[in-house]
């Protein structure tokens, strides 16, 4: 009896032996998996948030440059809650087509170290996403009508001289037809549809209607717009007898007429958006004899005022648009008169659109995938 109560024990003992140490083998491996999912998801998430990071630098000024300097052969490196990170932009299609979306690849790669008394390993995480990358083309607002008067505090409004506005689309160009003019609703204003209508019968107009009145036009939206472009480093500040060149079809521009300026007739054309501010005179002196006929394609903005002279023969395709800022409470003095054209064109159109994306330079990006991958390196 007590020899095999000493067999029994004996057993016991060596049973509770083996469950010790497979408790002591298994809390190990608990232990092991832990570090490796750990530093494992440490590495992942630092490389996840340099993405981020990265997308709001793509959104800032000079965004598209600053991609373009941190390719494969020179990523972007930083630290990451304490996780060395690497991260690099490849651009694997670029459109030709303004508005068609280019194909970015961003690959942001992480890594951790972790030290015991035996080894160091080294974890690392890499995210690979793919973006889709668009110019906003609702920049600008939508054109109205070849001329747009998107306030109630014009007085007076006259029209005369060899001046025409066309709201007819020109041949071939695929648009459709707006009016000659559009205008706010004039409640509080000296001017209704009928006065401006009566006013226009003296230059020559193409269109249907001569006026029409838009209860919802307002000037907020494009004032919204004109203080965007106004922060842009892109942007061109046009001074007294400018001679350099206001944009071309592949690359518009954002002009800003402050002081007044004349155009000596070094320009033929032009392209994208000009701004005319209060107290500022836009003046194309035709009679130089470089000077031919002047076109500017896009959308033209008066803002708290309107003085547009020719003595040549200044044309806009697209849009001229005249309004106010909320703190403006004077009268904007309209006179069109010359021979000045204003042809209503949806074509440029897409130019100033093109013009205002890239001096906002922000766009909006999709994403098509991101795919993510971890490995440990013993050292």
């Amino acid at each position: 009896m007590g020899r095999a109560m000493l067999i029994i024990c004996a057993g016991l003992f060596i049973a509770l032996g083996i469950v010790s140490v497979s408790t002591s083998e298994q809390g190990k491996t608990m232990t092991e998996n832990a570090v490796v999912y750990a530093n494992e998801t440490k590495a992942l998430n630092a490389a996840h948030t340099a993405i981020q990071i990265a997308m709001q630098k793509l959104n800032e000024n000079n965004g598209k440059k600053w991609a373009k300097d941190h390719n494969s052969s020179n990523p972007w490196i930083t630290t990451i809650d304490g996780a060395r990170t690497t991260l690099y932009i490849d651009y694997m299609h670029e459109a030709s087509n303004y508005w068609d979306p280019d194909s970015l690849r961003l690959v942001s790669k992480a890594e951790t170290i972790f030290e015991d008394s035996a080894t160091t390993t080294k974890y690392e995480g890499q995210v690979t996403s793919v973006y889709l990358k668009a110019p906003f083309s609702n920049l600008v607002p939508e054109f109205e009508s070849a001329l747009t008067i998107a306030t109630d505090q014009v007085a007076p409004f006259s029209a005369g001289g060899s001046a025409s506005i066309s709201g007819d689309a020109p041949s071939g160009s695929g648009c459709e037809d707006k009016p000659v003019m559009t205008i706010a609703d004039q409640a509080g204003g000296s001017m209704d549809s009928t006065s401006y209508a009566s006013e226009m019968n003296d230059i020559e107009t193409t269109g249907s209607p001569k006026v029409k009145v838009d209860k919802n036009l307002n000037y907020q939206p494009t004032d919204e717009l004109i203080a965007r472009l106004e922060d842009s480093p892109d942007r061109v500040n046009v001074g007294k007898d400018y001679k350099d060149s206001l944009g071309t079809a592949h690359n518009p521009g954002v002009f800003f007429i402050e002081d007044g300026t004349n155009l000596t007739g070094k320009q033929s054309s032009g392209y994208g958006i000009i701004v005319v501010k209060s107290g500022a005179q836009m003046q194309y002196d035709g009679e130089l004899k470089v000077a031919g006929n002047f076109e500017f394609n896009g959308l033209v903005i008066f803002e708290n005022a309107y003085d547009f002279q020719g003595k040549g023969t200044p044309t806009v395709n697209g849009s001229v648009l005249i309004g106010n800022t909320e703190d403006y409470e004077d009268d904007i003095d309209v006179d069109i008169s010359g021979n000045i054209h204003m042809q209503y064109d949806c074509r440029a159109e897409e130019y100033a659109q093109m013009a205002a994306a890239d001096a906002v330079d922000q766009y909006k990006y999709t994403r098509v995938v991101t795919l993510q991958q971890t490995q440990s390196i013993k050292e």
